[in-house]
């Protein structure tokens, strides 16, 4: 059965001819207009279905969708009454219910959203660079406290069947990951990143492509999924990859947001798909955001969800090993977080010699590098050319490699651990929001 979005601005008359001719249609969504009609009444007698309207037109469409069978939304309207981000809000909607969302000259449809066997979190990032794996590996280690985390990733670099990483029992050493990428492995993916950094069991794999609002094109996930509902582990943690995520509805969400992103990626296009999953927002990087952009930011993520918790975080590097009185290098692939993780690293009795801010870029990487002269130890996130790039050039020196996390520190008086506790409390107990 269809549902149809409908306007004041065509005469009901042809909206009536417009609904026969495209059939099986259950009911219409007013979405405003008065240009040719007299009044919403007129419109319910001449239309020949049920109508749903409201000052609210997102809410009449969800009442619809979920008070129906509704197999596909088809939109008869036009300009004026909506615009491109009318639109967008709409796809999120539908999208966010399963629901296709058809025009004249555009189909979005969601891929089906599958879900696990056991209890499961998702973290979604809104794009690249926001932090998501930092957060996730965060979730993952706050999670070890209540139960036994499996992480579940997919990367542009991951492999195309599943690997297991055995991060609770296995040492990943520089020399390790070195050898596997001397092997032809992707060292730097976010599995590895995590078992590194959390001490966890980690299962990644590849996938290619992202659609507008965050499905795949190809990806390898069920794989992943199948091998850890068959491990002894209770809670899996689904973790997107930039702003792309896998196509399973996790029984909780936590979406990634990068203070530096701006308002867009939140209220406009696909943001607002993103965001209405949210049990918990984590805004990062908060204290880079100057002006007022934080407090838009906030608002826009309240105006779509309101019931989402808000975190505003900074980043801490978090040394896997010690920097104490040592003479080190920083290199990371945010320019930005450079001033900070060094005065964070210094804190901890580290003297910063040398940065880069280029781990994302290797032909410039290989030139800062070079400049690294005389230092004990480099410390690296263990991103893009972590391993293939610095953790050689280091050991063929005879320079100590130390990893770094990324820990997500609340700015705003809250406790985002506590918030994440919680969530896998109503996770485990089925009390899981559809």
């Amino acid at each position: 059965m269809r549902a149809v979005l409908i306007d004041g601005e065509h005469y009901p008359d042809v909206v009536a001819w417009a609904i026969r001719k495209l059939g099986d249609v259950c009911c219409a969504v007013f979405l405003g207009g008065t240009e040719k009609i007299g009044g919403i009444e007129e419109v319910e007698r001449r239309v020949g279905v049920p109508v749903y309207h409201s000052p609210d037109y997102l809410a009449a469409l969800r009442r619809a969708l979920t008070e129906n069978d509704v197999d596909e939304v088809v939109d008869l309207s036009d300009e004026p009454v909506v615009g491109y981000e009318s639109r967008f809000r709409i796809a999120s909607l539908c999208l966010g219910l399963g629901v296709p969302y058809r025009g004249a000259d555009f189909l979005f449809f969601p891929k089906p959203m599958r879900r696990t066997s056991k209890p499961s979190i998702g973290v979604i990032g809104t794009g690249k660079r926001v932090g998501k794996t930092a957060v996730s590996g965060f979730i993952a280690r706050t999670a070890k406290r209540v139960a036994r985390p499996v992480v579940v990733t997919m990367g542009r670099g991951g492999p195309e069947e599943p690997e297991l990483i055995d991060g609770e029992g296995t040492e990943i050493t520089p020399e390790f990951l070195l050898r596997l990428v001397e092997k032809g492995r992707h060292a730097a993916s976010d599995h590895f990143e995590d078992a590194l950094t959390s001490r966890v069991t980690t299962i990644g794999c590849r996938r290619c492509g992202g659609g507008m609002a965050g499905f795949p094109f190809f990806d390898v996930v069920d794989g992943c999924v199948e091998l850890a509902e068959s491990l002894p582990h209770d809670l899996i943690i689904l973790e997107g990859s930039g702003a792309t995520f896998p196509p399973y509805k996790a029984d909780g969400y936590v979406v990634v947001i990068s203070a530096l992103q701006g308002v867009e990626k939140v209220s406009h296009y696909f943001g607002p798909f993103r965001i209405s999953l949210a049990d918990i927002v984590v805004v990062t990087m908060a204290d880079l955001a100057v002006g007022g952009e934080l407090d838009r930011l906030v608002e826009a993520v309240r105006a779509v969800n309101p019931k989402a918790e808000i975190h505003l975080t900074a980043f801490r590097p978090r040394p896997l090993g010690s920097v104490a009185g040592k003479r080190i290098g920083l290199v990371m692939t945010s320019k930005p977080a450079l001033g900070p993780a060094s005065e964070h690293l210094r804190n901890l009795g580290a003297e910063v010699a040398a940065v880069s801010g280029n781990l994302s870029n290797r032909e410039i990487l290989v030139r800062d590098l070079e400049r690294f002269d005389g230092i004990e130890a480099v410390a690296v996130e263990l991103k893009a050319a972590a391993v293939d790039t610095v953790t050689r050039w280091a050991i063929e020196r005879g320079v100590e490699v130390v990893y770094l996390d990324s820990e997500p520190v609340n700015l705003d008086g809250g406790d985002l651990g506590e918030s994440v506790l919680r969530l896998i409390e109503r996770v485990r107990a089925h009390d899981a929001r559809d």
